[in-house]
C-alpha cells in the first residue's frame, strides 16, 4: 500500500455565471463558464482507520475534506485517512476552496485505494458540493444544473489578477438574499471567444449575475473591479458567490504590474489558467 500521498488542490474562477431560478430541492439552477487556476491548497493524505483532518487554519468539524474521505471510505468499504491541508486559497471568496480540497481528497483516496471508477467519484463529489465535479475535471468547462453538468471547452492561456478584501461572503447567505437577476451573461459569446482564443472578447463577456446582490453587502467588490479595469484588465467580474474579483490580462507581465498597483488589497495574486 502506498505511503503518504500529496496533491495540489487548485482553485477555480467563474468567467461567466448566471442564475436561472430556484429548484424544488433548494438549490439554484446555474449556467456558467469556469476555469481552473494555479492558486492552490496543499493536501496530504495517508491511510488510517477513521477519518482525521488537520489544517493550518480553523475548519468546521464537518468540513468538505472530512465528508469526502468519509463518503469514499463508507462506499468503498476501506479504512479512512489522515488528512493534512495547508491553505493557499482564501475562504468565502468564490474560488472553490472547500470544493478543491474535497476533490483533492477524493483523488488521493482513489490513488491510495483504487476502489472506485470515475463516475462514482463524480457522484460523491456532487453530493459534497456543486463545484467539486469541476474541481475533479479541471481545465475550462461550461457548467449547468447546480454546476455538476460539465462540458469541456477549449481555452487560450490566460493571466489573471485575483483580488479579495478582508470581508468574505457566505454562499448560503448570498443566495438567501438573491432575487432573480436581470443580468444574464452571454454564454454563447463567451464560448465562441474561448474557441477563437480571443482574450479581448473573453474579457468583454465576463459577467456574474450574483455580483449586484453581493456588492450590496460587500461594496469593495465594485471598487476592486473598477481598479482592475483601470489597471488594464480586459475584463473583470466577481467569481462565484464572491467576494473575490478576477481580472483578465493580456500577459502575465501586465497582470503582475496591476497586482503591484493593487498591493494594498488584503489578498491580491497573479494567477494563470490551467
Amino acid at each position: 500500500m502506498p505511503g503518504l500521498q500529496f496533491i495540489h488542490a487548485y482553485a477555480k474562477v467563474n468567467l461567466s455565471l448566471d442564475v436561472l431560478g430556484r429548484r424544488a430541492d433548494g438549490y439554484h439552477e446555474l449556467l456558467g463558464v469556469m476555469r481552473r487556476i494555479d492558486l492552490n491548497d496543499e493536501v496530504y493524505l495517508e491511510e488510517r482507520n477513521g477519518v482525521f483532518v488537520d489544517c493550518d487554519v480553523p475548519l468546521p468539524p464537518d468540513n468538505s475534506a472530512f465528508r469526502a474521505a468519509s463518503a469514499y471510505a463508507r462506499r468503498a468499504g476501506v479504512p479512512g485517512a489522515s488528512i493534512r491541508i495547508k491553505k493557499g486559497i482564501p475562504a468565502e471568496a468564490g474560488l472553490g476552496a472547500a470544493s478543491a480540497d474535497a476533490a483533492a481528497v477524493l483523488t488521493l483516496m482513489q490513488r491510495l485505494y483504487g476502489a472506485m471508477d470515475e463516475a462514482a467519484l463524480f457522484e460523491i463529489g456532487c453530493e459534497i458540493g456543486a463545484d467539486v465535479p469541476f474541481c475533479l475535471l479541471g481545465g475550462t468547462a461550461f457548467a449547468e444544473g447546480i454546476g455538476e453538468k460539465l462540458t469541456p471547452l477549449p481555452a487560450p492561456p490566460m493571466a489573471f489578477v485575483v483580488a479579495k478584501g478582508e470581508r468574505g461572503i457566505r454562499t448560503g447567505e448570498l443566495f438567501s438574499r438573491l432575487r432573480l437577476p436581470a443580468l444574464h451573461p452571454d454564454h454563447g459569446a463567451m464560448k465562441r471567444a474561448l474557441e477563437r482564443g480571443d482574450l479581448a472578447a473573453i474579457g468583454a463577456n465576463m459577467q456574474n449575475a450574483l455580483e449586484p446582490t453581493a456588492a450590496l453587502s460587500c461594496p469593495e467588490i465594485g471598487e476592486h473591479k473598477r481598479r482592475l479595469l483601470e489597471e488594464g484588465a480586459l475584463g473583470a467580474c466577481m467569481t462565484g458567490s464572491g467576494s473575490a474579483v478576477v481580472g483578465l490580462f493580456e500577459t502575465k507581465e501586465k497582470a503582475a504590474r496591476a497586482a503591484n498597483a493593487l498591493a494594498d488589497i488584503a489578498f491580491c495574486r497573479v494567477c494563470e489558467g490551467m
